[in-house]
């Protein structure tokens, strides 16, 4: 049975690996040709000086790009710059001289009485000052008078200022010292050899500080170069005659029109790097899939549904983004990923996706990151998805987060203009669409590819569902020790970040192989009697582990879907039935073990490992004749590690730190139902008049008040 089991699952495999190679290298194909447009687009294959073999007509409207470029260059050379004064330049210059006078005021007071020692110790000190001085200018400074100090002091500090005031720019500084010089040469007040000093002071403090503002210039430069009109070529424009030459300039509007050819080389070049760049793409993706999420390349159909959205995403984006760039429909494919597969997913492979999608339709560096928020928002709000009218609020969720980060970056980048209105309504028109499409798409991949979504698992939990009935009314026992272990399974599978829902309704039905013969089970049966007291144990043995069998011919009948079919098969694993064991091996000490063993195989999910746990751990403490919750926990942490050592969970990548997890919720719900009830005493209620148990009659005060309190109300 064993090898008969092994060879179907590496049957099932190398299928499985046929047919997502296949898909692997369909959809690389598809994308490829998608994205060199130049194997589909190309016209004419000239050069600058070819004679055109035939008429040239524009098949589209084209913009000249070339002459139009020419002319906005045009008018950003006549544009006058805008210039910005830099008043620090200004009190810079002023600090500077007093600074310099300051020290040379209070050097001639220290040394009043020695000029020789004075000469010396300020020309030492100041041999390196900005306005140039020699030595021997300096020595002839520090002799001077304070009268005739403080009158150069003075008047270097307000032809400075005054000149500054008003800014001087790189091209005015000469013209403002020629200036200076001739005011400085009218002065009267002065000597001559003080004003040489002067202009010296004058010209070493004057500084360019007046600078073109770059910003606001290139912003005046846009602003005229928007109102130019672009040179357009109308679609039937003849281009280039016959028999003509092809010149730099049409050869330029045939590019702008897609309409030729590149070289061989260029070609070859174009191909190759798109040839790369896909499969860089395509490596970083499977890679992501072998290393962290296995189970889509284990399963055909998820793979598939995977690769088929990212196919049809990236087609139809040509499609929306020829209507506006906003519209590209990125939260339609994060919906459907993370709602048919996985969240994780979401964000990876919609990454790559958007990667390709920007180089492909060149998009603007805000509409990328705009569409990597978009995955960021989907994935946060599909944790806890379960009603399908929460998509449209997801999308509304989309297009709010999408539509705020444009504002905030037109307005910091001062980018809203006439478009800005359109694109937003763009923007929020993306999110209802997506949130439709979704809506709409979803029930094909449902029932074409039998994907179990949340809101397939909330139809399943529907006590109403037949199974479900059938399990109420033939086995209640089994039905109501069904929603005990699914709460118990909820509860560890939300704690550890399983699929809370699918452990759920897996629990409700991991059992309905029990209506073969309810009454075989312990859980079912009424009074004493016990139909396996008058069986062999094996064949009690085989009846207790043929429910699992049972249960998954009656749940494909009832087409359930593969996830749940699965925990119906693995709840047990390959455990041993205990009881009828032991009883077998009292009268054969030879029994042979196997056909006291569960079919298995072992659990692989985290959601199967842990309805096995709950299975266990719900069934033995009913065992229990005072469930404290010392004892409880006492009897969970016993069963799980009686299923580690069973290698019950090997075939699965359960942590130990996620059981111990599993243990605390599973103590935490059993405490909630085994919780102490207080012992009520016994009291001899014949002792008690029976006109006790009346309504209690009202005395007269009681009557008034009433009465009193009924006027107030009316």
């Amino acid at each position: 049975m064993d090898k008969l089991r092994r060879k179907t699952r590496i049957r099932i495999k190398n299928r499985t690996m046929i047919i997502n190679l296949g898909v692997m290298i369909l959809s690389f194909i598809i994308v490829f040709f998608l994205f060199n447009k130049s194997v589909f687009n190309g016209i004419y294959d000239y050069s600058v000086g070819d004679i055109a073999q035939t008429d040239i007509y524009l098949t589209k409207e084209v913009i000249d790009s070339t002459a139009t470029q020419a002319l906005k260059d045009k008018v950003a050379q006549e544009v006058e710059p805008i210039m910005t004064i830099d008043f620090s330049k200004q009190v810079e210059a002023k600090k500077g001289l007093n600074d310099f006078f300051g020290r040379l005021l209070e050097l001639k007071e220290t040394y009043a009485n020695d000029s020789e020692l004075l000469k010396r110790v300020y020309a030492g000190i100041e041999n390196k000052n900005p306005y140039g001085f020699d030595e021997k200018t300096l020595q002839a400074i520090s002799t001077m008078s304070v009268e005739r100090i403080t009158l150069i002091k003075n008047y270097a500090m307000d032809i400075t200022q005054e000149n500054m005031s008003s800014g001087i720019s790189v091209s005015e500084i000469e013209s403002v010292n020629q200036n200076i010089e001739a005011f400085v040469s009218g002065i009267s007040d002065i000597g001559e050899n003080d004003k040489v000093i002067l202009l010296q002071f004058i010209k070493g403090s004057l500084k360019i500080n007046k600078f073109v503002d770059q910003e606001k210039t290139d912003a005046k430069i846009l602003a005229e170069q928007s109102k130019v009109d672009e040179v357009v070529y109308p679609t039937g424009t003849l281009l280039v005659a016959k028999g003509s030459r092809i010149t730099d300039d049409k050869l330029a509007v045939l590019k702008d029109g897609n309409m030729m050819i590149e070289s061989g080389k260029d070609h070859f070049f174009i191909v190759f790097g798109i040839f790369s760049l896909l499969i860089i793409i395509w490596t970083i993706n499977h890679l992501y899939l072998i290393f962290f999420e296995r189970h889509v390349l284990d399963k055909s159909r998820e793979y598939v549904i995977l690769m088929l959205m990212y196919v049809l995403t990236f087609a139809t984006a040509k499609v929306f983004s020829a209507v506006s760039i906003y519209l590209i429909p990125i939260p339609v494919f994060a919906m459907l990923v993370g709602i048919l597969l996985t969240r994780n997913l979401v964000k990876f492979y919609g990454t790559t996706l958007i990667v390709l999608l920007s180089i492909w339709l060149h998009l603007p560096l805000p509409v990328v990151l705009m569409y990597f928020l978009s995955l960021l928002v989907v994935s946060l709000f599909l944790r806890n998805v379960k009603l399908r009218s929460q998509i449209m609020m997801i999308g509304f969720y989309v297009s709010i987060v999408m539509g705020f980060f444009t504002v905030a970056d037109a307005l910091i980048y001062k980018t809203v203009d006439e478009a800005f209105l359109m694109n937003i309504f763009m923007i929020l028109l993306n999110g209802i669409i997506s949130s439709i499409i979704t809506l709409g798409i979803m029930p094909f991949f449902e029932s074409i590819f039998q994907i179990l979504t949340p809101f397939k698992l909330l139809e399943l939990s529907n006590p109403n569902r037949e199974l479900l009935k059938r399990l109420l009314v033939e086995a209640p026992g089994t039905y109501h020790h069904s929603i005990l272990v699914g709460n118990l399974a909820e509860t560890a599978a939300h704690d550890i970040g399983a699929n809370s829902m699918l452990a759920r309704v897996g629990s409700f039905y991991h059992d309905i192989g029990k209506l073969e013969r309810p009454y075989y089970f312990k859980e079912n049966q009424v009074g004493s009697e016990n139909p396996h007291d008058k069986l062999p144990p094996q064949m009690s043995a085989n009846i207790i582990r043929n429910h699992t069998i049972f249960g998954v011919e009656l749940a494909e009948k009832n087409k359930l879907p593969e996830e749940i079919l699965q925990i119906i098969r693995e709840h047990h694993g390959t455990s041993l039935i205990k009881y009828f064991y032991h009883q077998e091996k009292t009268k054969n000490p030879e029994v042979d073990v196997t056909k006291f063993l569960y079919h298995g195989p072992k659990p692989v999910r985290k959601e199967a490992v842990i309805v096995m746990l709950a299975d266990s751990v719900e069934a033995a403490v009913r065992t229990l004749e005072s469930p404290t919750k010392a004892a409880i926990g006492d009897l969970v942490d016993k069963i799980v590690s009686q299923k580690i050592n069973e290698e019950q969970l090997s075939n699965s990548n359960i942590t130990m730190k996620e059981l111990e997890q599993i243990k605390k919720s599973f103590v935490k719900v059993l405490g909630g139902i085994f919780h102490e009830r207080i012992v009520y005493p016994e009291v001899d209620i014949s002792a008690i008049s029976k006109d006790s148990f009346d309504e209690p009659q009202k005395n007269d005060e009681e009557e008034d008040v009433n009465e009193d309190d009924h006027r107030d109300h009316k």
